[in-house]
């Protein structure tokens, strides 16, 4: 049974009639409080004035009932019109109601399903209920469903839950009392009304609109009579307002929900969850709720402003405020899975972050709250945020920041949070706004697509290493120091302002290329390389006191500056290198291995070193004025293209092995211990024309000066502004070696200043060498005074026949150096004319030509070659022995054999001049034949000899002691010599003789002079020999004197031959030589024995020779000298006979000139022979 009210508040019961006051509408002005329910038993009749209500039973159609079970089915009558239940009744306690799809149950002015607790409504179908004024059967309007206790009702998609009246207290769904659940996927609306009301007091009920769903009124969608909660799960659509009574309510919205209307928690403490997958957003305010939480996955966007929330908490996904929360006062906080992601203006003033916060900043904003917590915080959208916290110590959050998009302003390290706080920069930039440095606890990293530093106007250092895989760009006019070992590598690029790698201490270094637009800075106190390409419009300056090496190839425009320090161009490999000038108040080293070259200016109060093996050419107008130094390598002033070139004022030093040269000037001076090298001398220029290589100071020379090199042109010249200081050093020049005087070619060294110390002139020689005029070849031109032993030859200067030797003084220059082919007692004017090679007999000019020592050699071993062929030849008695003095004691004799040995030594001069010491050995072998023994004495003999000798002789050239610096011994050759011939010996009865020989003779003589310079020549000779002798007896006397005469002759051709110096031409010589002498002797003297006997004998003969020899030619020199013509000779001998059929014999002579060149001999032989 149910009490009904009607308009006009009258309750009649059991005849007894009861105003009901205070009643008003269950929608606005009457409290919760009054709104009345009476519980009746169903054995009382309800009487309602003006008419009267009788129900005891269900009404049903078209349904069937089962027990406690009803099925609403599409089957006829459909729609359905009867009512369902009966309300407060015990009896429908536990019903089961199922209203099937396609079927209806709509009701006129009455509930269409009243039940009471623990009723499980099923609606598959449409319920509506039509109420204008009646009252439902719990008293509270005409509902179309109501229920009590622990119910639960199913709205299936597509199926209607709506009421259709005008009874603004008549609901679809009407909730007597608690623990109910309400699960919609269909459609639940109010036309008139709240689409659900909550009757109860205490206790909760639950209501999940599924995706499908649709809850729909006028205005509210909800209402409720007393402070019961409410568990509000909206997955689908509200359309309409939802307003919370004055329970603990909770509303949870889930991604792809949404409420057309406002939203209200009303009283009580009430929730509000943010479920979902997806994102959904939630327009307008909320308000009367005391608790926000975000839950699962998915993102929420609130576009109002949240007040009265004094908790809100992201737990999961993200929550995005777009409204003005500047205001909120209550507890903010993000969970580890959470985000909060909001402008900085739409975002409250505290923030406990222990997931992550993400300021979405399309424009600029400022957040001057506080976020603490474990979390981060992410910077995206393109404006800038500036983070401005007022507390004293800052932000504290801890899990660090990324900066993805636009730009992070703030005025110290800690508006990032906690010194341990990472920051990342995922492509957007951190602005400082003042001076301030990041902790060096906080971890940075940069990754793809990048990050930037602006610094402003203001300097900021970063003293940990910053990794990553992106870009990291400096941004501001202000400076960025980056003092850790950075490793990042995705590049540098410097917008403006100045990057400063390192602060004056050990670290501070990049990985990867540099674009560079401002300054790039180093300022390292150790030893740095940095590999990268720098390139821009912008500068590099090294600052610190250490060296920065550079080993890639930068290409920057805006030019280089060493305020301290070293920079280091390569690291011993073939990179490094920059481009434009330099300004260079510490040192720029070159350490390269390869050619490279620098055309920029160097300028400033620094100092250059060229350190690598390589070659470093500089090309431009360098003034730098604290000195250069060329420790290893090149170091080039200056190519052919490039004669301007010059390097700086200071002192210059060359390092042993190192070398300095080109075409240009160095301003200073310089102290060389390596190599200076004039325009092609160096390798590096050698296929270049010759030049001018410029030293504007003092030059001392320790090491080498090269102005020649083998192979290269004529005409450099080293040009020494001030002094020049040989410390042991050496000049190198390119001299053709020719006549000198106005047709000089040669290298040249040209002092300003004076000249001091010693210094070894090498010369690289052409030409075929000639005899000097005037002046001779300038080698060196002193414009000021030169010491006595400035320069001397290095080594001997040779070319043809001529030796060069080295003078100081000309006609009208006493302290110029000049190349003379002359030999000079001492250094002065030179002769007017050439001397001549003096004549025999006469002493040597002061101006005599110097010859070089190999022309000796060349010139008289000709004439040695013929007096060993001469020698060979020899006599009749010395080559056999006295043959007829014998055969009278050894009768019957005819053929034999026979050797002898021999030796000569002969000294001779050929013209005052050139002189020889000869030493000759030979040893010949005949077989001869007896043809003839007369009857009547004498006798006729033949025999053919082969001879082995060898000849040693050293030369002198006396002239050359007019020159004490020169030695007069000259060299040496060693002949062998092998001969092959053939004789004919006639003797008569008297003792007259006739002896002819004939002979040829291979030749290979081996020279050598005193420089080591060696030659080796072949040649041969034919000569023969025509003897006659006839002894007489003197008196009564055994002594015997036998006048005799020779005639012999010999043709000798040696080839030519060259040594490194010259050619030495062939020579052909017929000599003719003539002897006539006597041999005074005593035949076949007996011993004692009478087993053996001697002939000795005393032998005078004057030699002449009757042709001048051939001439040799030494380059373009020709010689003819040869030895004296006339001499004598004076000689003993003996042959003894040893046995019957052997005889020995020996002999030795001495012999000398009578007048003119000097010549001297001893000879000696022994001999055996043997007949049978």
């Amino acid at each position: 049974m149910q009490v009904g009210v009607r308009a006009n508040n009258c309750l009649k019961l059991f005849g007894w009639t009861t105003k009901v006051s205070h009643f008003r509408s269950k929608r606005h002005p009457m409290p919760t409080a009054y709104r009345s329910k009476t519980r009746l038993s169903a054995a009382y009749t309800i009487l309602l004035f003006p008419f009267l209500v009788f129900r005891s039973a269900d009404v049903v159609a078209a349904c069937n009932t089962t027990g406690l079970s009803t099925v609403c089915d599409a089957s006829v009558p459909n729609p359905a019109t009867g009512m369902i239940g009966t309300g407060s009744n015990a009896s429908e306690d536990n019903r089961t109601i199922t209203i099937g799809a396609g079927s209806s149950l709509a009701v006129g002015d009455s509930s269409a399903i009243s039940v009471e607790n623990n009723a499980n409504i099923t609606v598959s179908g449409n319920v509506s209920a039509t109420a204008v004024s009646s009252q439902g059967l719990y008293g509270t309007g005409a509902n179309a469903i109501d229920f009590l206790n622990n119910s639960k009702l199913t709205v299936q998609q597509g199926g209607q839950v709506v009421t259709l009246g005008t009874e603004a207290y008549g609901e679809p769904i009407n909730v007597e009392g608690s623990g109910n659940s309400i699960v919609n996927s269909g459609l639940i609306k109010g036309t008139h009304s709240v689409a659900i009301w909550f009757q109860n007091t205490s206790g909760a009920n639950t209501v999940i609109n599924s995706p499908t769903g649709i809850i729909q009124a006028p205005g509210n969608v909800i209402g409720s009579s007393g402070n019961g909660a409410v568990d509000f799960t909206n997955y689908g659509q509200v359309i309409g307002d939802l307003n919370f009574g004055g329970g603990d309510d909770v509303l949870r919205l889930y991604t792809g929900s949404s409420i057309s209307g406002s939203f209200s928690g009303g009283g009580g403490n009430n929730s509000i969850f943010l479920n979902g997958l997806g994102a959904s957003s939630l327009p307008g305010n909320f308000t009367q709720f005391q608790s926000l939480y975000k839950q699962d996955s998915g993102t929420w966007t609130l576009t109002g402003t949240i007040t009265g929330v004094t908790l809100s908490e992201v737990q999961a996904g993200t929550l995005v405020l777009t409204g003005n929360n500047n205001s909120y006062t209550g507890r903010l906080l993000v969970d580890a899975s959470g985000t909060l992601e909001a402008r900085a203006q739409s975002l409250p003033l505290s923030i406990s972050d222990n997931g992550l916060v993400r300021f979405v900043q399309p424009d600029a904003g400022t957040y001057t709250g506080l976020l603490d917590g474990t979390g981060s915080v992410e910077k995206t959208g393109a404006g800038t945020l500036t983070l401005a916290p007022t507390a004293p110590a800052g932000n504290t959050y801890s899990g660090g920041t990324t900066i993805t998009q636009g730009t992070v302003a703030l005025a110290a390290d800690n508006a990032l949070g906690a010194a341990t706080g990472a920051l990342t920069f995922n492509g957007g930039t951190l602005q400082l706004t003042r001076n301030l440095d990041l902790a060096a606890t906080r971890a940075v990293s940069v990754n793809a697509p990048g990050g930037t530093f602006d610094t402003q106007a203001f300097t900021s250092t970063v003293a940990q290493g910053i990794t990553g895989t992106g870009q990291l760009t400096k941004a501001g006019t202000g400076s960025l120091t980056l003092t850790g070992t950075n490793t990042y590598t995705g590049g540098t690029t410097i917008a403006a302002g100045t990057l400063r790698l390192g602060n004056g201490g050990t670290s501070g270094s990049i990985t990867g290329d540099v674009m560079d637009n401002g300054t790039l800075l180093f300022d390292r106190s150790d030893v740095a390389g940095y590999a990268g390409t720098i390139s821009g419009s912008g500068a590099v300056n090294q600052a610190g006191v250490g060296t920065t090496v550079l080993t890639g190839a930068s290409t920057y425009t805006g030019g280089t500056s060493i305020s301290a320090g070293t920079l280091q161009l390569g690291s011993s490999g073939t990179s490094g290198s920059i481009v434009g000038d330099v300004t260079d108040n510490g040192q720029l080293a070159f350490d390269r291995s390869d050619v490279a070259g620098f055309a920029g200016t160097i300028s400033g109060t620094g100092s250059v070193s060229q350190i690598g093996s390589g070659t470093m050419v500089l090309t431009g107008a360098n003034t730098y004025n604290a000195g250069t130094a060329v420790q290893t390598g090149t170091l080039v002033v200056g190519d052919s293209a490039h004669p301007s070139a010059t390097i700086g004022a200071g002192s210059t030093t060359v390092a042993h092995g190192a070398t300095l040269g080109g075409y240009g000037t160095v301003l200073g001076s310089v102290d060389n211990a390596g190599v200076v090298a004039t325009a092609n001398a160096l390798p590096f220029t050698s296929g270049s024309p010759s030049g001018t290589f410029t030293i504007a100071g003092d030059f001392t020379n320790r090491g080498v000066a090269q102005l020649g090199v083998t192979g290269n042109t004529i005409g450099n010249v080293l040009n020494v502004g001030s002094n020049y200081t040989g410390v042991g050093g050496t000049l190198r020049l390119n001299t053709l070696l020719n006549q000198g005087g106005a047709a000089s070619q040669s290298d040249r060294l040209v002092v300003n200043g004076n000249t001091t110390g010693n210094t070894a002139i090498q010369i690289n020689k052409a030409g075929s060498g000639a005899q000097t005029v005037a002046d001779g070849i300038q080698l060196v031109q002193v414009n000021g005074n030169s010491a006595a032993g400035s320069f001397a030859l290095g080594a001997p200067v040779q070319a043809g026949a001529y030796q060069y030797l080295l003078y100081r003084g000309g006609a009208s220059t006493p302290s110029d150096w000049y190349l003379r082919t002359t030999l000079e007692t001492a250094p002065g004017v030179p002769p007017t004319t050439p001397a001549t090679p003096a004549a025999p007999g006469n002493p040597p000019s002061l101006a005599a030509p110097a010859y070089r020592p190999a022309t000796v050699g060349y010139t008289m071993t000709p004439l040695l070659n013929l007096d060993y062929g001469f020698s060979i030849l020899g006599r009749l008695h010395e080559r056999v022995g006295d043959v007829a003095s014998l055969s009278a004691v050894q009768p019957g004799s005819k053929d034999g054999v026979w050797g002898r040995i021999g030796g000569e030594s002969l000294d001779a001069n050929s013209d005052d001049r050139f002189s020889s010491d000869e030493r000759t050995f030979f040893a010949q072998l005949g077989k001869d034949w007896t043809l003839d023994n007369a009857p009547t004495g004498g006798s006729t003999h033949a025999g053919v000899t082969v001879t082995l000798g060898s000849t040693s002789a050293s030369f002198e050239d006396s002239a050359r002691n007019i020159n004490a610096q020169l030695s007069n011994t000259t060299g040496s050759v060693e002949t062998q010599a092998q001969s092959v011939g053939g004789y004919w010996t006639k003797y008569l009865s008297d003792g007259t003789y006739f002896d002819g020989v004939g002979q040829l003779t291979h030749y290979h003589n081996k020279y050598g002079d005193i420089y080591s310079d060696n030659a080796a020549q072949n040649g041969y000779g034919a000569g023969a020999s025509g003897e006659i002798g006839k002894p007489f007896v003197l008196g009564s006397t055994r002594i015997a004197i036998e006048p005799q005469a020779q005639l012999l002759y010999q043709y000798v051709h040696l080839n030519a031959t060259n040594d490194a110096i010259s050619s030495v031409s062939a020579n052909s010589t017929n000599a003719l030589r003539g002897r006539l002498g006597f041999r005074l002797f005593t035949a076949n003297l007996s011993n004692n024995s009478k087993d053996g006997a001697a002939t000795p004998y005393f032998t005078a003969n004057v030699l002449h020779d009757f042709f001048s020899p051939g001439q040799t030619e030494v380059g373009n020199a020709s010689f003819d000298s040869g030895m004296n013509k006339t001499w004598y000779e004076l000689g003993v001998g003996v042959t003894t006979s040893a046995g019957k059929n052997s005889e020995l014999y020996a002999n030795v002579k001495y012999s000398r000139n009578f007048s003119g060149a000097y010549r001297q001999g001893v000879f000696g032989q022994a001999g055996y022979r043997y007949s049978w």
